[in-house]
């Protein structure tokens, strides 16, 4: 028996062959696809458990945001009009107020309302590495998406010692790994060559070590005092820090590479690694000195590249598909025109993200035997019709208000734009009130106008003690330029 059978849609597989059906049906048994062929007139009669009519739609892969951290995911609005600098101190010091003083309830309520604004945007699978995966990990489970979560080790950047971050984080994987049948998996997340100490590293690379399966996920080069940085942890640069502690292979993404060059580019390529790119939170802030990441170098070498939002609350987006415009517009305004064509776009958004994080197995194309993770897109609108190049319609004029129904692993979260797997109201209420607690306790003032940071130095409001960790290492004029 069928259990979710959708007719006459427009299914772009994204396969192997690039095929596209103009009008086809998928037929989903026990979360697995079974079927995905043209739509034949008995299909509009067929008896299955639930059956999706999606004439004029457009079905394609359910949308994967491979670089995310979410635990502020209630602050929208707050750093939108500050500087790069100043959003960097006041998102240290408001992480430092609100950890020990609004508790996990905060937390909770902000990955409650980050999966449901994932879910309404059609992103049915997160990468995240965060300082609270434990309630990410039961919120994106028991919203029916699905998400790689590593608990972010950073000991210059928290008060916990390396060795009490690296023990949580071993706990988390034996809790949390492969939980929520199969949808949520754990990943190692080192946050990069500017956060952790010599004694991380290596309590990193034991754990690669005992949990080989497990993706390695951190930043790289996304300042320019990199190859300083690594030098702290005896290393020649930042790609050498990896290196060195076997940590540089198909396994491991490397999230912006802002400030890397070709022969960086090359090596990241030849070793197998994976580029998650974050356009927008860089160019919005333009932090540091104006720089692209080397994405013609990265392409001719072979290197895989897909997209993540980041921290989009910073700038007030959840759209990826937005996000991949902009990756276009970016790369293209920086190194000419027609870096991407729309059908890579859309592959990076699936099978290529599927495939950095060891899920293309699984996810990223509609095929028979992959488990069935989907959106439906309504293109039957003014907006859209009448069109041809349908690869460029979903990536230049789609936005995520489009997305009209969402399945994960073969279960229908949202229809219709009604979500059925979360109680919203519920969640928007949590929202709110841990939102105006949120203001009463840090000081931040907030109108329809705009928002307004508290007068308190900032040096009396942030622990001082992963500061010093830090200037010890480094250096005050490095850490100064990168975490302030």
């Amino acid at each position: 028996m069928t259990d979710l059978l959708i007719h006459d849609a427009i299914v772009v597989t994204v396969n192997h062959g690039n095929q596209i059906l103009e009008r086809g049906s998928i037929r989903v048994t026990d979360g697995t696809i079974s079927s995905v062929e043209p739509t034949e007139p008995a299909d509009r009669a067929a008896a299955a458990e639930h059956v999706i009519d999606a004439s004029g739609k457009v079905v394609i892969p359910g949308l994967i945001d491979a670089h995310r951290h979410t635990d502020f995911a209630l602050v929208q609005g707050l750093f939108s009009e500050l500087d790069g600098d100043e959003l960097l101190k006041e998102a240290f010091a408001l992480y430092h107020t609100a950890e020990p003083t609004l508790g996990d309830s905060f937390f909770d309520a902000a990955w409650r309302l980050a999966c449901l604004r994932q879910l309404t945007h059609g992103v049915t699978t997160v990468n995240a590495m965060d300082f609270t995966p434990e309630l990410g990990a039961e919120a994106i489970g028991e919203s029916g998406l699905r998400g790689v979560i590593g608990p972010e080790l950073a000991d210059f950047l928290d008060p916990a010692s390396a060795d009490e971050q690296l023990t949580a984080a071993r706990r988390f994987i034996e809790t949390h790994h492969d939980t929520y049948d199969g949808r949520v998996t754990a990943s190692i997340a080192p946050g990069g060559e500017a956060g952790c100490s010599r004694e991380l590293w290596e309590g990193v690379a034991e754990l690669r070590a005992d949990y080989p399966d497990l993706r390695l996920h951190t930043h790289l080069y996304d300042a320019a005092e990199g190859d300083t940085m690594a030098a702290g942890s005896g290393a020649d640069d930042p790609l050498d820090l990896l290196d060195r502690y076997g940590l540089l292979d198909e396994r491991t993404l490397l999230t912006h590479l802002l400030h890397a060059d070709r022969g960086d580019a090359r090596r990241v390529a030849e070793s197998g690694a994976h580029v998650l790119h974050c356009p927008t939170v860089y160019s919005y802030f333009r932090a540091g000195a104006r720089a692209w990441f080397p994405l013609p170098a990265l392409r001719e070498f072979g290197a895989n590249v897909v997209i993540g939002l980041d921290d989009p609350f910073w700038f007030d987006s959840w759209d990826l598909i937005q996000e991949a415009k902009h990756a276009r517009l970016l790369s293209n305004f920086e190194y000419g025109a027609q870096q991407w064509s729309s059908y890579e776009l859309l592959r990076m958004l699936t099978i290529d993200a599927a495939r950095a994080l060891g899920l293309d197995d699984q996810v990223g194309s509609l095929e028979p035997g992959k488990r069935a993770d989907l959106v439906v897109v309504d293109i039957d609108t003014p907006r859209h019709r009448p069109y041809s190049n349908l690869p460029s319609v979903l990536m230049n004029t789609v936005t995520a208000g489009d997305i009209e129904t969402v399945v994960v692993d073969g279960e229908v979260l949202m229809q219709e734009r009604s979500v059925e797997s979360m109680d919203v109201e519920r969640v928007h209420a949590a929202a709110t009130r841990e939102r105006d607690r949120l203001q009463a306790r840090t000081g931040w003032e907030t109108s329809l106008a705009g928002s307004t940071p508290p007068d308190r130095s900032i040096l009396r409001r942030v622990s001082a003690r992963p500061l010093l960790r830090a200037v010890k290492q480094y250096g005050r004029g490095v850490v100064n330029r990168h975490l302030w």
